[in-house]
């Protein structure tokens, strides 16, 4: 009797699973499905002030608008355009922000990209700046999280509709940066997007497993576990507190079991998996050897992944925007890549020189 429920529970089980391992498979195939490139894109201009006017060479408008996402969802975004020859078709630069920033990044790193004759746009992504949910249950934060990386995805390509519809930008010319959470998403813009000429991905990286193992992730776990003290801890503040062997063993062991259900809750939206169809868009990795938010490991598994034609630079430095110094180098260096990709395509007069130095006051 015992044998026969047992094996009836067993058999039910089986069901269960495998109609949720169904699902998610399904949940899985449809993920990025939210790009609709016919519908309205109904953009409302907010404002658009002035900055940089010292001379007329320097001055540039930004403009605050909205676009609409998938079912009509209110997209805040700024363009950058230097006021340079009004009107004048130029290139234009999509900025995606990191996982903790927003859209007003783009006002500290837009002056070299106006000299060099870009324009700059950047949107809040889902759950940053002006979309930013203040909700308390972790269901409900975990379910936003899951959701960010498409919705992140499908508003580029529409922020990409939009520019095409732009008098003063060339649609063949549309380039990406992204930064560190915005490098991970914005590869598989690369990936499925070839009206974006070429991209630069800053200190991205991609396998979650390797992602999740990030040197800041052992001292969330240590900290959740009690073995440190995280007041006042910051991965992004050096120094950081050393852990020891024996704490580093414990912590390897939580890990070991969380990282197989991050890879499942969020293995669809692994660039691991995009990565090879960025190619023919050619794209430049930047990468920091010492970086404690995506590890180096990350980092190379996502430039192995992807084909050629490629430019990879790795630097003997902690996470971008952690160091000035280093942050206004690799800035530079993915800036004058992008110059090299655009500069064929300039008349004569409108060729911009090489950066010896980004401006950047803060980070």
């Amino acid at each position: 009797m015992w044998k026969k429920k047992l094996g009836i529970a067993a058999g039910i089980l089986a069901v269960i699973v495998i109609l949720l391992w169904g699902r998610k498979a399904y949940l899985d195939a449809h993920y990025f499905d939210n790009y609709d490139p016919g519908a309205p894109l109904n953009i409302a201009t907010i404002e658009t002030t002035e900055a940089g006017n010292s001379t007329p060479e320097e001055g540039y408008t930004v403009t605050k608008f909205t676009f609409d996402g998938f079912k009509g969802e209110k997209v805040p975004s700024l363009i950058c355009i230097p006021m340079k020859d009004p009107g004048k078709k130029r290139p234009a630069v999509i900025f995606l922000h990191g996982i903790g920033q927003d859209k007003d990044f783009v006002r500290v790193i837009a002056p070299p990209f106006m000299r060099s004759g870009f324009a700059l746009v950047s949107f809040d992504q889902f759950t940053q700046g002006e979309r930013k949910i203040r909700k308390k249950s972790l269901m409900s934060g975990l379910s936003d999280f899951t959701e960010r990386p498409a919705k992140t995805v499908n508003e580029t390509r529409r922020l990409v509709d939009y520019l095409g519809t732009r008098d003063d930008i060339d649609p063949q010319r549309i380039y990406l940066v992204g930064a560190s959470y915005g490098a991970v998403t914005g590869s598989t813009v690369l990936a499925m997007d070839k009206r974006v000429r070429a991209g630069v991905l800053v200190y991205g990286g991609g396998d979650f497993g390797k992602l999740l193992d990030s040197y800041a992730n052992h001292l969330a776990v240590a900290v959740g576990l009690g073995m440190i003290d995280g007041k006042g801890l910051n991965p992004e503040k050096p120094p950081l507190p050393t852990l020891s062997a024996s704490q580093e063993w414990k912590i390897g062991v939580v890990l070991g079991c969380a990282i197989p259900l991050g890879r499942y809750l969020f293995g669809v939206a692994d660039p691991i998996h995009y990565a090879d169809e960025i190619a023919p868009t050619p794209v430049y990795f930047q990468n920091g050897l010492y970086d404690v938010l995506v590890p180096a490991a990350a980092g190379k598994a996502l430039q192995d992944a992807a084909r050629e034609p490629k430019k990879i630079t790795w630097y003997e430095s902690d996470h971008v925007g952690i160091n000035v110094k280093d942050t206004q180098r690799v800035l530079a260096d993915g800036l004058n890549w992008l110059l090299e990709q655009d500069n064929p395509l300039r008349a004569p007069e409108d060729k911009a020189p090489a950066l010896t130095n980004f401006d950047l006051d803060k980070t």
